[in-house]
């Protein structure tokens, strides 16, 4: 076992940090599903011809209440392929926010106990204040708190994440696709003529780009 206690935290860190970059990624892939979802919601979720919302009613608000369980304002737009990532997402953050709070009382029960006995001239016998100095037990308990907070925050904001999802989705629940809608992107090459020199000489550069065409 490494007995360098900065090694160690710098250790801690490192792959803490990779984790919570993992989150972030989660999120990501979240919000692109969740723009996916959104452009095929006719395809789903149009209403039938002849139907008016007023019949079929799926309100916003009522979505946005529902959303205050997390999944259950998925559960309301009917958007059933949603409720795994949700609840991955409140199982990875709840994790590392465990983890990293039991770590952090472990610590901070090991900095009390050295802080104290250095105080009052006594010996501390829990294993971690025997094995790191005072300062040592301070900074990695400070670092265990840090990551158990951020690991709340993360959790936090996809709680909301999860409710504008399903208010957006709610808002679009009877927007409708046109089947012709396209989208196409083509390379383009445009050729400029300019003059130059002090005779006004004719000259040819090109311009490369993007062409976006959009047909309905």
């Amino acid at each position: 076992m490494n007995s360098n206690p900065l090694s160690m935290c710098s250790g801690n860190n490192n792959k803490l940090i990779k984790n919570h970059k993992n989150i972030g990624h989660l999120i990501l892939i979240f919000l692109f599903f969740t723009g996916i979802s959104s452009i095929q919601a006719q395809n789903t979720e149009v209403e039938k011809p002849g139907e008016t919302s007023a019949l079929r009613p799926h309100s916003p608000k009522k979505a946005t209440l529902y959303a205050l369980v997390p999944g259950a304002g998925q559960i309301y737009n009917k958007k059933y392929w949603k409720l795994p990532i949700v609840y991955a997402g409140f199982g990875v953050t709840g994790y590392f926010a465990i983890a990293n709070g039991s770590e952090y009382k472990k610590y901070r029960e090991a900095y009390t106990c050295s802080a104290t006995a250095a105080a009052l001239g006594t010996e501390c016998d829990n294993p971690l204040a025997e094995k790191y100095k005072t300062e040592d037990l301070k900074s990695i308990r400070d670092f265990y708190r840090r990551n158990m907070e951020l690991s709340y925050i993360v959790m936090g904001a996809w709680y909301i994440l999860q409710m504008l999802d399903a208010t957006v989705d709610a808002h679009l629940y009877y927007w409708e696709v046109d089947e012709n809608l396209s989208v196409r992107v083509d390379p383009m090459i445009q050729a400029l003529h300019f003059n130059s020199g002090s005779f006004s000489e004719p000259g040819l550069v090109t311009s490369n780009g993007l062409r976006i065409t959009v047909s309905f």
